[in-house]
């Protein structure tokens, strides 16, 4: 995989906030929470344009978000039951697996080719993502996929500590 994107949470963030660097090190994107009733977090690119949006979906039985890039619908991403992290997606005929601890998903195009590969890395005081693919174009709704990914598994364990 030639481009990666390095997501780190800010530590004391009220709402959720994040940085996102390239491989070099270079900030490409700021992902800035909202507040709602429900999970909303906007995705701007280094000149502070908002680039992407993120949010769930108020009645739904299990975690479902809706993914907009450049204010256009861009598809849906829903949570599954299952052993294992299972996300269903209507999101550019991709297909994701997750581990059984949800750590790291492997992304599939239509033919089941694996386009990217989500990481977490655990040896941080706060949600540490990496996500390494190869075609440029994909690096913004890759980056919008890794934090619904990021938003259901801070759902799952709020409700495993409650």
């Amino acid at each position: 995989m030639n481009h990666s994107l390095y997501i780190s949470q800010k530590l004391f963030s009220l709402w959720g906030k994040y940085t996102v660097e390239n491989e070099a090190g270079q900030m490409v994107y700021t992902v800035q929470g909202e507040p709602s009733l429900t999970r909303r977090q906007k995705v701007y690119d280094d000149a502070g344009h908002q680039v992407g949006e993120l949010h769930k979906v108020l009645f739904s039985l299990l975690a479902r978000f809706e993914i907009g890039i450049d204010g256009q619908p861009a598809g849906t991403i829903q949570q599954k039951f299952g052993f294992r992290p299972k996300l269903e997606l209507d999101y550019f005929g991709w297909t994701v697996q997750g581990n059984v601890w949800g750590w790291n998903y492997d992304v599939r195009d239509a033919r089941g080719q694996v386009i990217a590969q989500i990481r977490k890395e655990i040896w941080h005081l706060t949600d540490h993502y990496a996500i390494h693919y190869d075609d440029p174009r994909n690096g913004l709704p890759l980056l919008l996929l890794a934090l619904a990914i990021d938003c259901i598994s801070d759902a799952g364990a709020a409700a495993n500590a409650g």
